[in-house]
């Protein structure tokens, strides 16, 4: 029987008063299981009101409030984690409908996996999820009843409202129900809205996975190959970017261009669960193959892996810095994106070169760490890191390459 049964997800949305909200504030902790109960019987009567009598289904609720994120992740996880928590609470494996709500149990949450992470800042929008369960022609039924009133119909009462202020300590401006397709039909207008159409599309083909290869290109030159959970991004060291730019705009201006959409799609798709993996210098180029299989093949043979913070690119000399008397790093910044790179120059006792190395940052916190490493090796080495801030980019145009400071012209503070 139970391979019979089907479910259909639907939310709670939360918006909260941001005025009453405190900056990057962390959102409330999940209710205990008492007070999740209370909600649960709120939330059931109120979808009731709506769709009409619910006697044939299975209705699970959570007590928690869950940032967008959360929910939108690849393959839709929290609907399949819902549905065999409800079928392995049953006596025996005939279905029962009955509403089963999920809240605290101490000071844990009884499910890891679907804990609302609580990060500082999301909001103000959040939702608390619900999942219907029951035979497929009944839930295929009421999942068209869904789609047709939650949307216009679906504000919550007065009852709901009262217990989520309460409970939660928070201070709504609206709640209204919603099914997960409503979920992502706003975040894709929002996305197109704001020119991240590109953006919608990969986290579409990763929400709902087909095993097949997805393209996207942008008019600043990134390009990003998605398959299911995982994407694969083009990241050109300078050099290599430059050498394939057509456009009319000066290389910093366009490269800092280029710079805030990778950071800016980077940071979507990690934030709904899609492991994002560069693929670095000429072998970037490799995402451009006609074939999108072929493409997808050659990357994954090059690409960092997922946890990668640095790319490390080596201009000149090797990395065996034996003899080293001067270690000099110049930080690249553009105008609202701070450090994009840095090149760090190795000489030895004769000032000759043993390394030039370009370093980018992957991810936020590298550009505390790219520094600090190369702070310790200096250390290492029994000598002081001079570094150089000149604010913007130290780099040549033709041939286009990132530069020390001091053959830019900038000077090096010691």
């Amino acid at each position: 029987m139970q391979e019979q049964l089907s479910a259909t997800p639907g939310v709670l949305t939360v918006e909260l008063d941001i005025r009453h909200s405190a900056e990057g504030e962390t959102p409330p902790a999940p209710l205990p299981r008492n007070h999740a109960q209370e909600l649960g019987r709120a939330m059931a009567g109120d979808l009731a009101r709506m769709l009409g009598s619910l006697d044939a289904y299975g209705l699970v609720t959570l007590g928690g409030l869950y940032d967008m994120t959360e929910l939108l992740r690849p393959g839709l996880p929290m609907v399949d984690i819902l549905m065999d928590l409800y079928l392995r609470s049953l006596p025996d494996t005939r279905f029962q409908p009955s509403l089963m709500t999920i809240g605290m149990d101490g000071d844990d949450f009884p499910v890891p996996a679907i804990a609302p992470a609580r990060q500082p800042g999301a909001g103000p929008l959040f939702a608390i999820p619900f999942l219907f369960l029951g035979t497929r022609e009944n839930i295929d039924r009421l999942s068209g009843e869904m789609e047709k009133t939650l949307l216009e119909k679906g504000k919550a009462s007065m009852t709901t409202g009262e217990i989520i202020t309460r409970r939660f300590g928070v201070r709504p401006v609206n709640l209204s129900y919603a099914t997960l397709n409503d979920l992502c039909a706003l975040l894709r207008i929002q996305l197109e809205h704001n020119d991240f159409g590109g953006l919608w599309k990969l986290l579409e083909a990763s929400l709902f996975p087909d095993g097949n290869v997805h393209r996207v290109e942008l008019a600043e030159g990134n390009h990003f190959l998605l398959r299911d959970t995982t994407c694969f991004a083009a990241f050109p060291g300078f050099q290599d970017w430059a050498a394939a730019y057509q456009g009319e705009s000066t290389l910093d201006e366009a490269w800092g261009e280029w710079h805030r959409k990778q950071r800016q799609y980077t940071a979507g798709m990690l934030a709904h669960g899609i492991e994002v993996r560069a693929v670095p210098g000429r072998a970037a180029a490799t995402l451009g193959r006609s074939d999108p299989d072929q493409a997808w093949g050659e990357a994954a043979m090059s690409a960092l892996p997922g946890d990668a913070s640095t790319l490390r690119e080596l201009i000149a000399g090797s990395e065996a810095f034996g003899g080293a008397r001067r270690i000099s790093l110049t930080e690249h910044r553009l105008p609202a994106l701070g450090p994009v790179a840095y090149t760090i120059l190795v000489e030895g006792p004769r000032g000759e070169t043993l390394a030039q190395i370009n370093e980018y940052p992957l991810r936020p916190e590298a550009v505390r760490e790219i520094p600090a490493a190369w702070a310790e090796t200096s250390q290492g080495l029994g000598i002081e890191l001079e570094v150089s801030q000149p604010g913007r980019l130290a780099h040549r145009s033709r041939p286009a390459a990132l530069l020390p400071a001091e053959e830019s012209g900038d000077s090096i503070p010691h």
